[in-house]
């Protein structure tokens, strides 16, 4: 990103483009770090293994040869059941990268006296 030295001789204006400036670069690293997020999944005997994007999409799915033994229904649910988890573990990642952010911004809750 350019960075540029605009300054308008006004100061309270001046410290607005700053704040400006500041919150995009720091929205654009959350969004780099939202991208990075992926979650995961395996069943318990490691022979199913589902990864997943931020957004829920499917991004590996690992199938152990011997998990073909299991019938077709039956991997089947597997499968979809470890999707499921993997994508509420992109979810929950998600959360932990964004929460920062997130929370910096929140207005008091109802009652707090806390000033900001």
């Amino acid at each position: 990103m350019i960075q540029r030295d605009l300054r308008s001789g006004d100061p309270e204006l001046d410290r607005l483009m700053a704040e400006l400036q500041a919150s995009s670069q720091e929205f654009s690293e959350v969004i780099g770090k939202v991208g990075d997020v992926v979650g995961q999944a395996e069943s318990t005997d490691g022979k199913i293994k589902v990864r997943v994007s931020s957004s829920g999409q499917l991004l590996g799915l690992h199938l152990d040869p011997r998990a073909m033994r299991l019938g077709s229904q039956e991997l089947a649910g597997a499968i979809m059941e470890l999707s499921r988890r993997a994508t509420d573990d992109a979810a929950r990642r998600l959360m932990e990268v964004t929460r920062p952010y997130l929370e910096s911004d929140r207005p008091p809750a109802q009652g707090d006296r806390r000033r900001r």
